[in-house]
């Protein structure tokens, strides 16, 4: 029962944290992960409780979305880390898709592939919203999202 809260106590550090210090992508991931909480909770409340030995629908369209939303923030943001929080969902993304190849694939190998790189991308904005507080404290405001290019128009 204890290992059931520590994620969900590290997820609620992680968004009240990125919430309260973090910039707008800092803020943006944090909304990211805790969206894909909610919607395993109610995927689960719909489905029932994962079976290990399938992929699981649910998860796969959850995880297709976060992936998506994820490398659009990471492509914007002023910083690098998103890069690796997208990473890390491109490995659960590889795990759906091994267990789908080979349906003889153990349990845990593929509980592991979609479980394990929610904690990488906790700890990766926990990182991302300490290293923002850090520059802001050193050169003041910056920045969050990459400058768009301004299109001049030559008469």
């Amino acid at each position: 029962m204890v290992s059931l809260w520590i994620p969900r106590l590290l997820l609620i550090f992680a968004v009240l944290f990125a919430a309260r210090k973090g910039g707008e992508p800092e803020q943006s991931v944090a909304a990211i992960l805790l969206a894909t909480f909610v919607l395993d909770v109610a995927n689960h409340a719909l489905f029932g409780e994962a079976a290990w030995f399938t992929v699981n629908p649910g998860h796969l369209v959850i995880d297709v979305w976060a992936f998506i939303v994820l490398l659009l923030v990471s492509l914007r943001a002023n910083r690098a880390w998103p890069l690796a929080v997208s990473a890390a969902q491109v490995l659960v993304l590889i795990g759906h898709g091994a267990k789908l190849w080979n349906l003889d694939m153990a349990r845990k190998a593929y509980w592991a592939m979609t479980l394990g790189p929610f904690w990488i991308q906790l700890a990766l904005l926990i990182f991302g919203t300490w290293a923002h507080m850090a520059r802001s404290r050193r050169i003041g405001r910056y920045a969050g999202w990459r400058l768009q290019p301004t299109s001049r128009t030559q008469p």
